[in-house]
């Protein structure tokens, strides 16, 4: 398949897909953000945070975009973003086929094995800035290459093991699957970051205590993200579906 043509069908996909499944899975997307947030929530108030931390989240979206561990303290919460690709796994292999116990372990597995990357990427970054630590060049690209491969490694993980659960993996389409995962993280980033400020915070004008926003604009993000689970089924599977139907 040339890759204009690959392109063109996967935005198709995206649109298709909404389409035929959002209004039959938008009640179990908007359960398992729940339960996203409410463990989100929970890491978020046991782990630990250095004491030079600056960034201050303003509700549970904040973990979806921003990364709270520095310098050399690893803060848990850095996982929001891995629990909810994990909840878009398991929302993805349920709604091709019945899950299974055995899909369930493998689903658990890839999240143990993020959440140990995760912390030690965040550990090696610190390891090598400590190498360079006058040159400002050496730094950012370091710290750029660890972030992308914190943010990537658990999609692409979590992509490979659902093919795996649905017994079409193939390694073929590996370089087609980042392109779709990259396309749709980036379109998802920038569809929070457009409505967060413009209408979130036109609907908490009134609200002045910090707790009162920070609820408020959490509840306001439940649909919000719940909206992003066919997104990121669709950039998961879609490489492999849309090849195996061009054969």
């Amino acid at each position: 398949m040339q890759f204009s043509l690959f392109l063109k069908n996967l935005l198709t996909e995206f649109v298709d897909v909404y389409k035929k499944y959002f209004t039959s899975t938008v009640r179990a997307a908007l359960l398992w953000t729940i339960l996203c947030f409410a463990i989100s929530q929970v890491l978020a108030t046991y782990c630990i945070y250095d004491a030079g931390i600056k960034a201050q989240p303003v509700s549970v979206l904040s973990f979806f975009i921003i990364k709270f561990s520095i310098n050399n303290t690893y803060s848990f919460v850095d996982l929001t973003r891995t629990i909810f690709i994990f909840f878009v796994a398991i929302f993805s292999v349920n709604l091709n086929q019945k899950t299974t116990v055995k899909n369930v372990l493998f689903l658990v597995g890839i999240l143990a094995v993020c959440a140990l990357l995760d912390c030690a990427l965040f550990r090696l970054n610190y390891q090598l800035q400590s190498l360079f630590p006058t040159n400002i060049h050496a730094l950012i690209w370091v710290n750029e290459v660890i972030v992308l491969l914190r943010n990537y490694l658990p999609l692409i993980l979590f992509a490979i093991i659902i093919q795996v659960c649905l017994g079409k993996f193939t390694t073929k389409h590996i370089g087609l699957l980042l392109i779709s995962l990259w396309l749709f993280n980036e379109l998802a980033y920038e569809f929070i970051m457009l409505v967060r400020p413009l209408l979130f915070s036109l609907i908490m004008i009134t609200l002045k205590p910090p707790t009162y926003r920070y609820v408020v604009e959490s509840v306001l993000g439940i649909p919000l993200i719940g909206f992003l689970f066919l997104g990121y089924y669709t950039a998961m599977t879609a490489p492999f579906s849309l090849l195996e139907e061009k054969k």
